[in-house]
């Protein structure tokens, strides 16, 4: 809620600017009454034609005793060359940074104007600098005739001494009362309404605070779960690893066997070449053998007259026999040898199976747990990444609830600043009607 203009009654906000005619400030009018003009520029139409009039009727301004300046929110310079074109008398004060025009609330958004400037307005002020009237006009061309500002002079004879009459002060303080309540009224309005809209975002931010709280909730729930999952993922690992370790172990015992099983092939080997020299040997007894037989034959024939041949072939036959027989056992131990030695190689190679199937085996299954490792790791991925866009929302909505506040704290102070207002009016004609009440009490010369 936005209040135009002083109260009357109130005292005069002190101001110390440059003019026309030198610096000028509020205390060097104290004793002396005072009409202040707050111009929009002297760039604005309607108070091109408003100075000129004031002008005209300055010096009558000043025969009633009256003191008439004028403040414009624009740089002295360009207020000069108005001045100097134009031949006006009276002061025109530079408000350049516009704090005067704020002191007396007449610095506010206005629906014709694009910029913030002044509102055209008039005030009263008497020898004691307390507001006795003010006008602030509605539009551009809402401000009284210099005329008009006269007559309510002459009707409020603020020029009057000491003598005033308790009546003619009654109904200024009557209109002063009148104003207060009605700004106490609006302000009244404004406090209910406000408390209302307050009360509306209250209510959003405890439902935003409460979704908040059943959201973070579940976040640390699925949070938990995750959790969980992943040291149930990281205890698989762990066990994966033990396996991968126990393989290893398996390949060293397989290349272990690798090797036994090459030193049984190379005794094999040689023991093959053994036979080849035995079978050699036995191949040559044969030959002489069947030698020694037709030498037997020939000498068989001659029998009667050679027998001590007969004695010899059958003596070295017996030898050859004998030599045949023992290589014959000599390739029958080899032969058992060697097949004793083949068993022990397909022993070695039904080992070197068995642990083939078993690396198979655990490679099949610790490679299922690998991909089973991975695919939940791309599930805590996903999760991940939906439980921050939960965060992201919630955050969001933090920040949503902080701007509620922020626009609370706003209305508050909105508040507080209306209500102070209100006390100290209060508190001004609260003095105002005990010294009327005092002055009531005196009697009448």
């Amino acid at each position: 809620m936005a209040k135009k203009g002083l109260s009357i009654g109130k005292k005069a906000a002190p101001f110390r600017l440059d003019s026309t005619q030198g610096i000028r400030g509020l205390e060097e009018f104290k004793g002396k009454p005072l009409v202040i003009i707050f111009l929009r520029g002297t760039w604005c139409h309607n108070c091109q034609k408003q100075m000129p009039e004031l002008n005209e009727y300055y010096e009558r301004f000043l025969e009633k005793g009256i003191n008439l300046i004028a403040i414009a929110g624009q740089k002295l310079a360009n207020i000069q060359d108005y001045v100097n074109a134009n031949g006006i008398k009276f002061p025109i004060l530079s408000d350049e940074t516009r704090q005067v025009i704020k002191a007396y609330e007449v610095f506010t958004p206005i629906k014709w104007d694009s910029f913030r400037i002044a509102i055209p307005s008039t005030y009263m002020i008497d020898e004691n600098q307390t507001i006795r009237y003010s006008y602030i006009g509605e539009n551009q061309g809402d401000r009284p005739s210099a005329k008009e500002i006269l007559e309510v002079i002459d009707s409020l004879s603020i020029v009057s001494d000491d003598a005033n009459s308790l009546q003619d002060e009654l109904p200024v303080f009557l209109a002063n009362m009148k104003s207060t309540l009605e700004h106490v009224n609006t302000s009244a309005a404004y406090v209910t309404k406000s408390i209302e809209s307050n009360l509306h975002n209250i209510e959003g931010l405890k439902k935003a605070s409460l979704s908040n709280f059943e959201q973070l909730e579940e976040f640390v729930s699925d949070y938990q779960r995750k959790y969980e999952e992943l040291n149930q993922f990281s205890h698989q690992l762990n066990t994966t690893s033990h396996e991968f370790m126990e393989i290893q172990q398996l390949n060293e015992q397989l290349s272990h066997n690798i090797q036994t099983t090459r030193g049984l092939m190379d005794e094999l080997i040689s023991m093959t070449n053994v036979v080849n020299e035995m079978s050699d040997v036995i191949s040559q007894i044969s030959r002489q053998t069947k030698i020694l037989a037709l030498n037997a034959s020939i000498e068989a024939a001659r029998a009667g007259e050679h027998g001590k041949g007969f004695a010899v072939v059958a003596q070295e036959v017996s030898k050859l026999a004998h030599g045949t027989e023992e290589s014959a056992g000599n390739i029958t131990s080899q032969l058992q040898a060697i097949d004793e030695k083949i068993n022990e190689s397909f022993s070695s190679f039904s080992t070197f199976e068995q642990t083939m199937n078993t690396v198979r085996e655990r490679i099949s299954v610790n490679s299922s747990h690998i991909l089973s490792i991975s695919d939940g790791v791309k599930l805590m991925a996903d999760g991940t990444l939906q439980l921050g866009n939960e965060l992201s929302h919630i955050k969001d909505s933090q920040h949503h609830a902080q701007n509620d506040l922020s626009k609370i704290q706003e209305v508050e102070t909105t508040i507080n600043n209306e209500v102070n207002e209100i006390m100290q009016d209060m508190h001004y004609h609260v003095d105002q009607l005990n010294a009327l009440d005092e002055r009531t009490k005196k009697p009448k010369k």
